[in-house]
């Protein structure tokens, strides 16, 4: 078992290593990192919707659900191979942990997810703090990127077909800061009409707490 004074694994000082003769940083596995601002984020997003307008926002999302899929396979492999094990046979209690560590590092914001839901067919996610939280396209609020590499990166571990749905930002005033529903595709249609008719994130935990199909 991994014992939980090693869920640190990426926030751990001896997980990085600088070669000055290359200028590369890398994790222990030999990944590569890169380093962005938040001004070249901005610039990302200005260059996109200077060349697909209105297609920005479903083009983050997509960019995202690509990069969310790799990070995803990288984790578990990554993690597997530290710990001579299979991530996917980890209690779930340590995955989070884990996934946390990884999310904090590497400047993704603070990730929490409220797995007890997972049962009833959802998770409520929470992102403090997302890199792309004041970024996006003009007269657009949602944090699309984000949403993108959630979906990815869980349809990695859960299946296929399911959906992230956006329930809130924190830029709209949400009490609940940025938020997300991820659930199945068959009951996409539930969550995003509570989201429609400006349904509170908390409430929709609630209404979906006894049974996504009830």
């Amino acid at each position: 078992m991994l014992e939980k004074r090693n869920l640190n694994i990426y926030s751990h000082a001896g997980r990085l290593k600088l070669d000055t003769r290359k200028g590369v940083v890398s994790n222990q596995s030999g990944t590569r990192l890169v380093a962005v601002s938040e001004d070249f984020l901005r610039g990302f997003v200005a260059a996109i919707e200077n060349e697909v307008g209105p297609a920005t926002k479903m083009l983050l999302r997509k960019c995202g659900f690509v990069f969310g899929e790799r990070l995803a396979r990288r984790f578990e492999s990554e993690v597997s191979s530290y710990a001579g094990t299979s991530l996917t046979e980890r209690p779930i209690s340590e995955f989070g942990g884990l996934l946390l560590d990884l999310w904090v590092t590497y400047g993704y914001g603070d990730l929490q997810v409220d797995w007890k839901h997972g049962p009833s067919g959802f998770l409520p996610v929470r992102i403090v703090g997302s890199p792309m939280q004041d970024i996006g396209p003009k007269g657009h609020v949602s944090d699309d990127l984000f949403a993108g590499v959630l979906q990815g990166f869980f349809s990695h571990f859960i299946e296929p077909n399911i959906r992230v749905i956006q329930s809130g930002d924190v830029r709209l005033g949400s009490k609940d800061g940025t938020t997300f529903i991820i659930t199945t595709d068959q009951h996409a249609k539930r969550v995003e009409q509570m989201v429609s008719d400006r349904t509170p994130h908390n409430q929709i935990v609630t209404r979906l707490q006894g049974g996504v199909g009830s």
